[in-house]
């Protein structure tokens, strides 16, 4: 699972995967300009979330708990949240937008329209994108009977350099969208604003491991996602400078005849490869057909040597790869 507090922070799935996609498709693969336009949209999110890490310092750390990239399943849907802030007397959604060029918050159609490099777009209001969080934020803490407690909620242009302007009299905007500087002087108008205590340490505490339980990382099988055939992936054991160049199978190594290099457990990573992008189990046939390993025999010294979980009969046998995603 992905960790989702502060000190636990993992790369989400989602980019391993997206990284080794581009690693296995051919160069030539015509949805690989997609995939790399959404990889770098992704990366451009997890920046502007990273970055608030150093706006967090300036905020109370004892009896507060930072949750970051909550993806729950409520009425049938998954809702996420870029970063929850747990403290006695209130909840604090943060809705990130790393965002670059002039954007104008519209509240008559309920959009935000940018501007940048001459191109005009429209992007869903991230300002009810946080009250439908809240609301669903709020259904689960009911349901786990949790004491009620105020649901706060802020958009945070991450981007310094990003003009923010919006229509006249649009109080949420005004209200509710602040740049990451802003961030200590609007949780301290909070604090205010809620004076009561709601929530012990215990309790806030219960209300972190409960959430952190409910948590699904966003885990696509990313060749569906983009409509990618699994037979059109590269297979062998790619060299982990070139990548792109498949190794040699010596007798105890892999060796790369472009970088003049041998590799003793490249195989793993074309196993970690696997796992990510066809199943999370396989045969010793499929490790044999993805590897282009010459024997059976061989495909079954490697496989055996790694000591992976396994099931099923001696000819149907399948192997977990879970474990090797772990490390």
């Amino acid at each position: 699972m992905d960790g989702i507090e502060n000190n636990k922070r993992k790369s989400p799935i989602l980019i391993k995967k997206m990284n080794t996609l581009l690693k296995r498709i051919p160069l030539q693969q015509f949805k690989r300009k997609d995939v790399e336009e959404f990889l770098a949209k992704q990366m451009a999110g997890i920046r502007g979330e990273l970055s608030m890490d150093y706006f967090y310092r300036y905020l109370p750390q004892e009896g507060v708990k930072f949750l970051h990239n909550i993806r729950i399943l409520h009425q049938d849907y998954y809702f996420q949240i870029d970063t929850l802030i747990i403290t006695s007397k209130f909840f604090l959604i943060l809705e990130i937008k790393n965002i670059a060029g002039h954007i104008y918050f519209d509240n008559l159609f309920s959009q935000v329209i940018r501007l940048n490099d001459g191109r005009k777009e429209s992007f869903d209001d991230p300002i009810q994108q946080t009250e439908r969080q809240a609301y669903h934020l709020s259904e689960i803490l009911l349901h786990n009977k949790v004491p009620f407690i105020p649901i706060e909620a802020l958009v945070v242009i991450t981007n310094p350099k990003t003009l923010v302007e919006s229509a006249p009299g649009h109080k949420e905007a005004i209200n509710k969208v602040i740049k990451s500087g802003d961030l200590k002087w609007k949780f301290d108008d909070l604090n205010r604003k809620h004076a009561k205590e709601v929530l012990s340490k215990k309790d806030i505490k219960k209300v972190s491991r409960v959430l952190t339980k409910l948590h699904t990382p966003y885990n696509p099988d990313v060749c569906s996602l983009f409509k990618i055939d699994k037979n059109e992936l590269i297979k062998g054991v790619l060299c982990l400078d070139c990548e792109h160049i498949t190794l040699v199978r010596t007798k105890r190594s892999w060796y790369c005849i472009n970088c003049n290099q041998y590799y003793k457990d490249a195989h793993i990573h074309a196993l970690k490869d696997y796992a990510l992008l066809i199943s999370t189990e396989i045969t010793n046939k499929e490790f044999k057909d993805f590897l282009n390993l010459p024997t059976s025999s061989q495909a079954y010294h490697l496989l055996k040597a790694l000591y992976l979980p396994y099931s099923g009969s001696t000819k149907s046998l399948k192997y977990d790869l879970k474990p090797l995603l772990d490390e």
